[in-house]
Order: structure tokens, then C-alpha cells, then sequence
């Protein structure tokens, strides 16, 4: 059982990349709010932030709802409710083909001089709590791959425990091809 709330927030989609094409951006769907617990609260084809552990396994609280399409959508959660308040999360959508991003900071994507780090939802994914979730982040420093160490300090992305709980500032969803460079490659170890 849930109930719904109406949300308003600015979202961008981005077409055209896939091609080879310059990205252009329109407007997405709104992010929805509705009270409810578990995966049953959270539609097909979304991604549900949860606001309590265990997805609100507790009592009925708030779940705000990302949708998921083939366009790759970023849902930037500044001066929005939902910022920096989530503490689980499920992605329902099938097992293959799609994917969700969590980012802490404001940006979604890795671009830029800057530290960023984010956890990825795969279709069916469930997470119970968003601490100490292996992820991508990208770091100023020393990295260690294929037995050497970089001589120089760099941007570069590594694999790390991340601690995302009451940490949420964009949301990146869409197909996995949509969504690839949200997936650098790994520059090694810090």
C-alpha cells in the first residue's frame, strides 16, 4: 500500500550521443513521491530510493521514483526533497539492459577535476543499505596497476567501498548503452 505525492524537478535527457550525433537534452518526467515499503511499492521500468533501510521494511515512509526508458536521464535532486535523504534502493527493471547511477554530489558523471563517486543498480538489483557499496570513484592520486605505481599524481578511477547513505544528490538512469560513460574503466588502486 502507498500513497502518492506530486514532485517537480528538472531532468535532462540525452539523445543523440549514441550515434555519433552531438547530445541534446529535453526535458524528462518528473521525479514521483509516494509512501509505501518494499519492492512491491516500486513500479516497473524505476528506480526507487527508499528513505529508510531495508526498503522502509520498518513502516510505510517516503519512496521517491526515477523512471527508467532507453534514453539515458539525469535527475539532478538540488533544492529537491529527495537530496541527500535515501537509504535503500531497488532498481525494477529486467536483469539485462538497464542501469542506474547514484551519485552523492549534485553532478551526475565523472567529467571535470573534481573527486566524484557513484554505485550502479543493475536490473532487479536491491539494495537494503546504501553504505558500503563497492563503486566507481574518481580520485587525485597515485595509482597502483599491473604491479607499478604512477610515477605522477592523477585524475584517475578506481574501485572502492562507498558510503552512500543520506548521500544522494543526482540519479543517472537508462539503457546500459545509454548510460556507458557513466562506466569508466578502471585505472587501478590507490
Amino acid at each position: 500500500m502507498f500513497s502518492v505525492a506530486a514532485a517537480v524537478s528538472v531532468v535532462l535527457v540525452f539523445t543523440g550521443a549514441a550515434n555519433g550525433e552531438p547530445a541534446t537534452a529535453t526535458v524528462a518526467p518528473s521525479i514521483q513521491e509516494v509512501t509505501g515499503q518494499g519492492t512491491d511499492a516500486c513500479p516497473s521500468m524505476s528506480l526507487c530510493l527508499y528513505q529508510d533501510h531495508n526498503l522502509n521494511a520498518d513502516k510505510p515512509a517516503r519512496i521517491w521514483i526515477f523512471p527508467v526508458s532507453e534514453e539515458r536521464q539525469d535527475f539532478s535532486l538540488r533544492e529537491h526533497d529527495a537530496a541527500n535523504r535515501p537509504s535503500s534502493g531497488y532498481l525494477n527493471a529486467p536483469g539485462l539492459g538497464w542501469a542506474a547511477y547514484l551519485f552523492p554530489d549534485y553532478t551526475c558523471g565523472f567529467d571535470g577535476s573534481r573527486d566524484a563517486e557513484a554505485i550502479q543498480f543493475h536490473g532487479g538489483r536491491q539494495l537494503n543499505d546504501l553504505d558500503g557499496v563497492n563503486g566507481r570513484a574518481k580520485r587525485y592520486g597515485y595509482f597502483y596497476k599491473n604491479g607499478k605505481w604512477s610515477k605522477t599524481q592523477e585524475w584517475g578511477i578506481t574501485e572502492q567501498t562507498l558510503y552512500l547513505n543520506d548521500r544522494a544528490g543526482c540519479i543517472s538512469t537508462g539503457s546500459y548503452s545509454s548510460t556507458s560513460e557513466l562506466r569508466p574503466p578502471i585505472d587501478g588502486d590507490m
